[in-house]
């Protein structure tokens, strides 16, 4: 939670957040009750969660684990969090219940890379379904409408990967409309509208057989729930790109390190991986931030130029600098066929005096497997917070997220976000 507000903070002044924005000004919506993070505004709470959602996926530093669920299931449960006084616990149940349901429809959807190399991006998708389950939760539905709330979104629910082929800031957008759908869905269920019951699994227009076709996997959605909770699964970014592309930088760093390898000393960067890989992260064309974020060439090159990459490294994209530039030309990325969908790359550099250097790195910086310490997280947190917060009010609110469940009145740390 304090990862996702945090990065949401930084994210309002980004192009997608702001296009947001203005385009609902432009629309007449006037405000409401719940805060725009980082700002004095506020909206009515469905659109708080699209702004927020937004700008919480708009730098590609939200955290990982259901397809950005926290981008999408954060930001809805504490725009609803402000209609009324919800206890810090509610809140986290609702964010444990909205991460789980998201993760397990994309788990019955075929997991994360089957249903996204369908074309299909699952934070739009399989988001809709976390939101609203999240926001059911907190609002304490009873089955038959919480069961109304998930049928709802399901109608609601989309997101293709259509913006891969020229940056297009649609990728930041779909996990705000996503918590939109979810937040409306849930307030259509309150309100007595009734939802397909059968959104899953309906012969015509269900979601598997719509969307999934054979790769679903209806069985894995109730799988040991109530004894596995996904958010367990879910990991915090220590880089500002695309999660498949963090092992990779490791890799790298790790060479480097090890080494005393400079940039200079490198002549040639191979990585050998699987053809998804290939596919969403081969980019060489680099005009937006996005493209950045979803380069491995980009991302690897300024990596080893800066030793970071960080948000500067991305924010505007360091495509001028001509050891990026060098080290890009140097980058090869190969398909290796023994690799399965997903596995870690292996990384190799070869550098001038002739040697050859070679690294994989199966659990990247920020995974459950291999977590950020808790001073990590809050470093990071309050150096995004300070971006629009002063130093007193970062340090409150990550001070007092460690201990908001045991607050009568989530709404409290909340009005923190505002300036």
């Amino acid at each position: 939670m304090l990862d996702i507000v945090a990065v949401a903070v930084a994210g309002i002044e980004a192009d997608a957040a702001q296009a947001c924005r203005q385009a609902l000004a432009d629309a007449g919506i006037g405000s409401g009750s719940s805060c725009v993070f980082g700002t004095d505004s506020a909206l009515p709470p469905a659109l708080a969660a699209l702004v927020n959602g937004t700008a919480a996926h708009a730098l590609e530093l939200d955290g990982f684990g259901g397809g950005h669920a926290g981008a999408v299931v954060v930001p809805a449960v504490l725009a609803v969090a402000q209609t009324g006084r919800y206890s810090g616990e509610e809140v986290l149940t609702a964010i444990v219940a909205g991460f789980d349901v998201m993760s397990r429809v994309t788990e019955g959807a075929g997991g994360y890379r089957a249903h996204n190399d369908r074309g299909w991006h699952n934070t739009g998708t399989c988001g809709t379904f976390g939101a609203a389950a999240a926001v059911a939760r907190l609002m304490g539905l009873d089955a038959m409408r919480f069961a109304a709330a998930l049928g709802i979104a399901g109608t609601f629910t989309g997101g293709t990967w259509a913006y891969l082929a020229d940056g297009a800031m649609t990728k930041r957008v779909h996990s705000g409309k996503a918590a939109e759908a979810g937040v409306m869905a849930a307030f259509f269920a309150r309100a007595g509208m009734t939802g397909p019951r059968f959104v899953l699994e309906a012969p015509w227009g269900g979601f598997f057989p719509t969307y999934c076709g054979a790769d679903a996997r209806p069985e894995r959605v109730l799988a040991k729930l109530g004894e596995n909770f996904w958010i367990e699964r879910s990991g915090i970014k220590p880089y500002a790109c695309c999660r498949a592309i963090h092992s990779g930088i490791d890799a790298l760093f790790d060479l480097m390190a090890a080494h005393s390898v400079t940039a200079a000393d490198i002549v040639k960067i191979e990585v050998h991986c699987d053809e998804t890989a290939i596919r969403q992260l081969g980019g060489r064309r680099i005009d937006t931030l996005l493209d950045a974020q979803l380069s491995l060439p980009y991302s690897l090159a300024v990596a080893a130029a800066t030793q970071r990459a960080g948000l500067a490294q991305y924010s505007p994209p360091n495509v001028e600098d001509s050891e990026v530039q060098r080290l890009m030309r140097a980058t090869e990325l190969i398909w290796d066929r023994a690799l399965a969908t997903g596995a870690s790359p292996t990384v190799r550099i070869a550098l001038q005096d002739g040697r050859t250097l070679s690294r994989s790195v199966e659990f990247a910086k920020g995974a459950p497997e291999n977590p950020l310490t808790d001073d990590e997280l809050r470093a990071k947190a309050l150096q995004l917070l300070e971006l629009r917060l002063n130093r007193e009010r970062a340090e409150a609110l990550v001070r007092l997220a460690d201990r908001i469940e045991a607050s009568a009145d989530a709404g409290e740390w909340i009005a923190l976000l505002r300036p």
